[in-house]
């Protein structure tokens, strides 16, 4: 499996995953520090009380971006494929059908998990940094808090790469990217969206729940592709 996901990399060259990344990551932050230095200094209508906003609102535009930047990938590594039918030559090699499929969806579960852990971790940093210098925002980093925040990240992180799998279900039927990265925008709307302060994914059974759902359907949607006459 890891041999075929290193493959999968190789051929899709990996330095365009990596520069997407390096994007996203860059795009959240100048988001992020746009609300910060316009809206933080306000008195009357602070956007941040403490860093568990701060970190709460880096978690959730990373969920959200990645979520939709995976289904840009399972477009180019799955869909585009069966509908140019390239997907027939890799189904000729004496490998698994299920175990080529299966190694792509773990390499976009697995790039998704990780981003988030990294853009967290980093972004989250870089922030404690700032605000330690420039101070608009008067709290403290606690160990309780970082433990918190952690154990949060690690099981939103895992939803969301549950539920970045689910619009491929959709995608399928069709051979559509664009069915597929519009129900990914869909399930951002609905999922990681706030409204005056409360969001779905605040509720952590829910985004676990679907990331769970993500994995179970396409489980079913490719369980019997090596019976397919393609």
């Amino acid at each position: 499996m890891l041999h075929l996901i290193k493959l999968e990399l190789k051929k899709g060259k990996m330095i365009s995953y990596v520069w997407g990344s390096l994007i996203a990551y860059a795009s959240i932050a100048a988001f992020f520090f746009l609300m910060y230095f316009v809206e933080a200094p306000s008195e009357d209508e602070p956007v941040f009380t403490g860093y568990g906003d701060m970190f709460s609102l880096i978690d959730t535009i990373g969920r959200a971006t990645f979520i939709v930047y995976a289904s840009v990938m399972l477009s180019k590594l799955i869909i585009s494929e069966f509908r140019d039918k390239t997907m027939t030559l890799m189904f000729a090699y004496p490998i698994s059908r299920k175990k080529i499929i299966f190694a792509k969806l773990a390499m976009v579960f697995s790039w998704t998990f990780v981003n988030l852990i990294i853009l967290n971790v980093v972004l989250g940093a870089l922030v404690v940094a700032v605000n330690t210098y420039v101070g608009y925002v008067d709290d403290a980093v606690t160990t309780e808090l970082l433990q918190k925040q952690g154990l949060n990240v690690l099981m939103q992180s895992f939803g969301a790469a549950g539920m970045s799998l689910m619009p491929l279900a959709f995608g399928m039927r069709s051979k559509s990217v664009a069915t597929t990265v519009v129900s990914s925008i869909l399930i951002v709307a609905i999922v990681v969206s706030n409204s005056n302060g409360f969001s779905l994914s605040h509720i952590i059974a829910v985004p676990l729940s679907l990331g769970i759902l993500g994995i179970l359907l396409t489980y079913l949607s490719f369980r019997k592709v090596d019976d397919v006459d393609m």
